[in-house]
């Protein structure tokens, strides 16, 4: 049989090497295995090893929670409703002009001294540094075909100072789904690129989290970014639009699914909102055609509402008829930059389904609804004098959102608020009540929100606290009977 060939090298190692040549490498493999597991053991004891996070790991806020809403509305998912298309008075001679943002109805006759919003300002917090780091989910969002509802819903406004938890007790005892709070822009960014987000961060994740959906109002320009030559004693607009439009966008963006809807401005037909003089209509909707751009940028989703005039007659300097105004933003383009129309329908001293033309009241002391006709005096005048406008340039396909509504109540009143003294607690109860059940019936309104909930308790005495359905003594007739409508 013939051998295999041997696999040696050609030049075999001289024997006496054998030798020791095996314990040695046995003696290194075990140094090499020794060292080895003592560097592990450093490892895991000390915890020397490399950092498992990544650059972009998230940054929670003081309380523990991060502050992204990825979801496009909080709480149960509901199907976008089909609509039809897309969606004054010290002197009676004078017709009405009811609330500003925050302060209830005055008169035209008092325009020019009728003071200014009082809207809480944000809590003192530090200002953040210029674009802050953006915040991070918090909980899992719904399915992607959730939408935000458009249609009627029970509604009201806040103070954003209040405790959330406590403020969600009662919204949820009211049958409430929508909440607005009024962002002043000069109080979150008071100096340019510098922001003071951190209470509105607490706040929008807290209702996010109870399962509201809200309307932020944004008014109130800061005064970096006013006119040179502008009024800085009153509230009024940019000097550029687009400089408002990156602060919604920014802001929406940063509240991405705990903001649902915007409204853009506040009361534009007043010179105390226009800077010393009514908005003009066409400058007005340049600064909502900013900022529906920003807005729908940063989320599509975001209903923009535009901001709703003010009940009010023609005066001099001081007021532009809200009815004459809304027909002059359509004339300047608000069809096409708006998803929804803002509206303010004050009662002052008159029912919710009383008709301005022919409502008396011989018992009134304030005289301006009944002496002097003018739709502005009440709310149902003012609620179809609006739908007539926007049927007439062809937009009646979108829904009504009144912003703020209400009917205040003080013995006696404060300055300016005179038809709060004619009003009885239970008046109120029952013309609110009215209200929402004319406005659901109607078919073309959306949420409805009631101006307001909760300064009676915030602010005693004010003339925020007149129309309050909260006071320090506790529910009034109109809370309860809000809480016991069928919803």
């Amino acid at each position: 049989m013939q051998e295999e060939p041997s696999i040696q090298p050609a030049k075999p190692r001289p024997a006496n090497r054998r030798r020791w040549l095996i314990p040695a490498v046995l003696v290194g493999v075990s140094i090499v295995s020794v060292g080895c597991a003592l560097i592990f053991l450093l490892f895991t004891i000390f915890g020397l090893g490399p950092s498992t996070s990544s650059p972009g790991a998230l940054i929670p806020t003081p309380g523990g929670d991060v502050v992204r809403y990825i979801t496009v509305a909080p709480g149960s998912q509901v199907s976008q409703p089909a609509p039809g298309a897309q969606q004054s008075p010290a002197q009676p001679e004078q017709p009405g002009q009811p609330p500003s943002g925050d302060t209830g109805p005055a008169t035209p006759a008092q325009a020019a001294n009728v003071p200014a919003p009082t809207q809480a300002a944000d809590p003192a917090v530090p200002p953040t540094q210029t674009r802050p780091p953006e915040p991070t989910a918090t909980k899992k969002p719904p399915a992607p075909s959730a939408a935000v509802p458009t249609g009627f819903a029970y509604s009201i406004q806040v103070d954003p100072s209040a405790s959330p938890e406590e403020v969600a007790q009662h919204l949820h005892t009211l049958g409430i789904k929508w909440v607005k709070f009024q962002m002043a822009w000069k109080e979150t960014e008071p100096q340019e690129g510098i922001y003071n987000w951190g209470e509105w961060d607490r706040l929008v994740l807290a209702y996010y989290k109870a399962g509201f959906y809200i309307l932020m109002s944004v008014p109130k320009a800061p005064d970096w970014a006013r006119p040179s030559n502008t009024d800085l004693s009153m509230e009024g607009p940019p000097a550029n639009p687009k400089t408002y439009a990156r602060f919604v966008g920014e802001m929406v963006q940063r509240y991405k699914g705990g903001v649902q809807a915007v409204e853009v401005w506040n009361e534009q037909n007043l010179a105390r909102e226009g800077g010393g003089a009514p908005m003009p209509p066409k400058d007005y909707v340049a600064l909502l055609a900013e900022a529906y751009k920003a807005i729908k940028s940063a989320d599509s989703a975001v209903i923009v509402v535009s901001g709703a005039p003010t009940p009010a007659g023609d005066v001099a300097g001081a007021a532009i008829d809200d009815i004459t105004y809304l027909g002059q933003m359509y004339a300047a383009g608000l069809k096409g930059v708006s998803d929804a129309i803002g509206v303010h329908p004050s009662g002052y001293n008159c029912p919710a389904d009383a008709d301005w033309q022919t409502v008396t009241n011989g018992a009134a002391v304030f005289r301006g609804p009944f002496d002097n006709r003018h739709h502005s005096w009440c709310f149902r005048g003012t609620m179809e004098g609006y739908r007539n406008v926007m049927a007439s340039n062809g937009d009646d396909g979108k829904r009504l959102w009144p912003t703020e509504f209400g009917w205040a109540v003080a013995k006696p009143p404060p300055a300016n608020y005179e038809y709060a003294g004619d009003n009885t607690r239970e008046q109120q109860a029952e013309w609110i009540v009215s209200a929402f059940q004319q406005a659901k019936g109607w078919g073309w309104v959306g949420p409805m929100f009631l101006w307001n909930l909760n300064y009676g308790v915030t602010r005693p005495g004010s003339e925020q606290a007149a129309f309050s359905i909260l006071t320090p003594e506790g529910p009034t007739p109109a809370y309860q009977a809000l809480a016991g409508l069928s919803k």
